[in-house]
C-alpha cells in the first residue's frame, strides 16, 4: 500500500522480487495526495476488507508512515493484521512486524512520523504569525475583497518570482453585491426571497458552484470583515477519532490577531448595526443558546419578525395582556385573545380581520396620510436634496482633476518599470495608485447619476391614487407592510367596550389614535358586528374553534386538538 504510486510502488516491486514475492497487481491500493492522518481513505479501507478476507499474506508498504500518521491508529491496524495472519513490512525503515524485536522499532517510528505533523502545523504557524507581522494576510479572503501579490523578492523551486507576501483590497462587483444583500436584510426581507432572488438573476457567488444558500447569507451578515475588523487565529480544527469529522473550537482570545483598516470597509457602520439588531432578534424567535433543546430557552413569536397579515403581532388584549391573532380563517378570518382560546382569559369577543384593517387604514389616512400632508413632506424632501446638492458640480470638477492627477501618475510610474527601474516602492505606489482611480471612478458615476436624477415632487393626482390603493400597495409585500405599520402604530391595545345598549365592541388604541370597532353608531355607514352575523350562522359549520368559541364553552375540544401548536 502506498499514497505516492510510481515512486513507492516500485521501490515495494523491487523489494519483493529480490525476496521471490509474488505481487498481485489486482491488490495495490493508492491514497494519493491524502494525509496519513486520516482514517477515512478509500485505499486504506479497501486493504482492511481484503485483509479480513485473508485474501492476501504479507502487506508492503515504502514506510509506516504511509500507513498512518497517528501511532494509535498504526498500531492498531498492525495489531489486527498480526491477528489476521498478515505480514507487515515497510521497506524504507527495514521493519518487519514478524521480527519480535521489530516491535519497538514500530512504535518508536509511530511516534517520530506523529511528531513530524506536529513539527510541521508548527512551523506552518509560525510562518504564517511572520507574515502576519509584517502586515500581510494569510488565507483570509471573503466574498467582496481579493488578494493582490506584493513585492518579488524571492524566488520558488522552480525559479520563478515568488512575492513576498499578499495584500487585501475590495473588490468593486462583489462589494456591490455585498451591500445589497446587507440592504435587503435590514428592511426586513426573509434570508430564502434573497436566496431566490440572486440565484434567478445568477449573480455569480464564490462557493456552492456559484449558487447561493440561506448559510451562506447568515454568514456574510455576521462577518465582521466587511466592517474592517479582521480577526485571525480565532478558531482552531480538530479532528475527532471516532467519526473523523473535523470540529472547531475557539481560541484564547489573547492569541488572536485583530487588524481594524477602514480601508477594507465595505458596510457603513448605521447599516451594520440595523443588521445586527434584526439578527438579534431573530435569535428570540430561534435561539441559539448552547448545548439546550426545546424548551429549556424562551423563544419568542414567529409572527413578531415573520407577520402573515398586517396587523399579525401588533394587536394586544386589553383584559389579560396577551396577545391578539388570527382564531379562525372562517369568512376572511377573525381575531380574538389566543389566552382566551386556552381558557386563560375571559374576552370571547372576536373582530374580523379585513374589518379592523379597514377601520384603521382609513383612520391612519385621515390623520396622516392625506394628500395636504404627503405633499408637504415630499416638498421639504426635495428642499433639503437641492441644498444638500448644490455643490455637487464643484465635486465632480474636483473629482475629474484629481483622476487626471492619478492616471498621469499611473502613465509615469508604468514608463519606469519598463525602463527596468522598477522597485518594491514604485510597484505598492503603482497599485495604489490604480485602486485609487478605481475608487473615483465609481464616486463620479454616482455623483454624475446624482445630477442627472434630481428629486421631483410627483403630480398631486399621482399622490392621491396611491393612497386611495393603499390597501392593494400594502397587501403587495404583507410582511414588510406589516413591520412598518407596527413602527408606525405601535402596539395596538383594544379594551372591550360593553354599552348598556347595543353588543359589546373594542376599542383600539394606538400611539396615534383611538378607534371604535364593531360600534355601529360610530360608523358613518352601518355594519353589523360580527358577533350578531355569527349568530345568524348558528349551528351552520365552521372551525371547531370557532363553535367553541360561539358557544362560549371552557374547553369542550379533544385532547389532540388542544395539543396542536397555535400561530398568530
Amino acid at each position: 500500500m502506498t499514497q505516492r504510486p510510481y515512486k513507492c510502488q516500485t521501490a515495494c516491486r523491487k523489494y519483493a522480487v529480490e525476496r521471490g514475492w509474488n505481487v498481485d497487481d489486482g491488490r495495490i491500493f493508492f491514497d494519493e495526495a491524502i494525509s496519513g492522518s486520516r482514517t477515512d481513505r478509500a485505499g486504506l479501507n479497501e486493504m482492511m476488507e481484503l485483509a479480513r478476507t485473508k485474501n492476501f499474506e504479507a502487506l508492503l508498504v515504502d514506510d509506516l508512515s504511509r500507513l498512518a500518521r497517528n501511532i494509535l491508529l498504526m498500531l492498531s491496524m498492525i495489531h489486527e493484521l498480526r491477528f489476521l495472519g498478515i505480514r507487515v513490512v515497510s521497506v524504507a525503515d527495514g521493519l518487519d512486524s514478524n521480527q519480535e524485536e521489530a516491535n519497538l522499532s514500530i512504535q518508536l517510528r509511530g511516534i517520530a512520523n506523529e511528531l513530524f505533523l506536529t513539527d510541521l502545523r508548527k512551523k506552518t504557524m509560525r510562518g504564517q504569525i511572520g507574515q502576519k507581522g509584517r502586515g500581510f494576510f494569510v488565507g483570509e479572503r471573503a466574498f467582496g475583497y481579493r488578494s493582490l501579490p506584493v513585492g518579488t523578492g524571492r524566488k520558488d523551486k522552480k525559479g520563478q518570482p515568488r512575492p513576498d507576501g499578499y495584500k487585501m483590497e475590495t473588490f468593486a462587483s462583489e462589494a456591490a453585491v455585498v451591500r445589497e444583500i446587507f440592504e435587503d436584510f435590514a428592511s426586513g426581507k426573509s434570508v430564502f426571497s434573497m436566496v431566490n432572488d440572486l440565484n434567478r438573476r445568477e449573480v455569480q457567488g464564490r462557493y456552492q458552484a456559484g449558487k447561493w444558500s440561506a448559510p451562506t447569507i447568515m454568514r456574510m451578515v455576521r462577518n465582521e470583515k466587511y466592517i474592517g475588523r479582521w480577526i485571525w487565529n480565532r478558531m482552531e480544527h480538530r479532528r475527532d477519532t471516532q467519526t473523523n469529522k473535523v470540529r472547531v473550537f475557539p481560541k484564547d482570545p489573547t492569541k488572536w490577531c485583530v487588524v481594524e483598516d477602514e480601508a477594507l470597509r465595505i458596510i457603513p457602520h448605521e447599516l451594520w448595526q440595523r443588521v445586527q439588531n434584526r439578527l438579534e432578534e431573530l435569535g428570540k424567535v430561534w435561539h441559539r443558546g448552547q448545548n439546550k433543546r426545546g424548551f429549556e430557552c424562551q423563544r419568542g413569536s414567529r409572527v413578531s419578525v415573520y407577520p402573515r397579515r398586517l396587523l399579525s403581532g401588533s394587536m394586544i388584549c386589553g383584559r389579560c395582556g396577551g396577545a391578539i391573532g388570527e382564531v379562525t380563517g372562517r369568512k376572511g378570518g377573525y381575531y380574538g385573545c389566543l389566552k382566551a382560546r386556552r381558557t386563560m382569559c375571559d374576552n370571547r369577543l372576536l373582530v374580523r380581520r379585513k374589518k379592523i384593517e379597514r377601520l384603521l387604514l382609513e383612520e391612519l389616512r385621515n390623520r396622516i396620510l392625506n394628500v395636504d400632508s404627503i405633499e408637504h413632506v415630499l416638498q421639504k424632501i426635495k428642499v433639503e436634496l437641492d441644498h444638500s446638492n448644490s455643490d455637487l458640480p464643484s465635486k465632480v470638477d474636483l473629482k475629474v482633476k484629481e483622476l487626471n492627477d492619478q492616471q498621469r501618475r499611473i502613465t509615469y510610474l508604468v514608463e519606469v518599470v519598463a525602463d527596468g527601474r522598477g522597485t518594491r516602492s514604485i510597484t505598492d505606489a503603482l497599485s495604489a495608485s490604480e485602486k485609487r482611480t478605481d475608487d473615483l471612478k465609481a464616486e463620479l458615476e454616482i455623483l454624475r447619476r446624482s445630477l442627472t436624477d434630481s428629486f421631483c415632487v410627483p403630480p398631486r393626482a399621482w399622490v392621491e391614487e396611491r393612497l386611495h390603493n393603499l390597501q392593494q400597495t400594502l397587501d403587495r409585500n404583507v410582511g414588510a407592510s406589516a413591520l412598518l405599520l407596527r413602527k408606525v402604530l405601535g402596539p395596538i391595545r383594544l379594551d372591550v367596550v360593553i354599552p348598556d345598549i347595543g353588543r359589546p365592541y373594542y376599542v383600539a388604541r394606538s400611539k396615534l389614535c383611538v378607534v371604535e370597532l364593531l360600534n355601529v353608531r360610530a360608523l358613518k355607514t352601518p355594519i353589523e358586528p360580527p358577533c350578531a352575523q355569527v349568530e345568524e350562522d348558528s349551528g351552520q359549520g365552521g372551525s371547531n374553534t370557532f363553535q367553541w368559541w360561539r358557544r362560549g364553552e371552557l374547553n369542550p375540544r379533544p385532547k389532540a386538538f388542544r395539543r396542536r401548536p397555535l400561530h398568530a
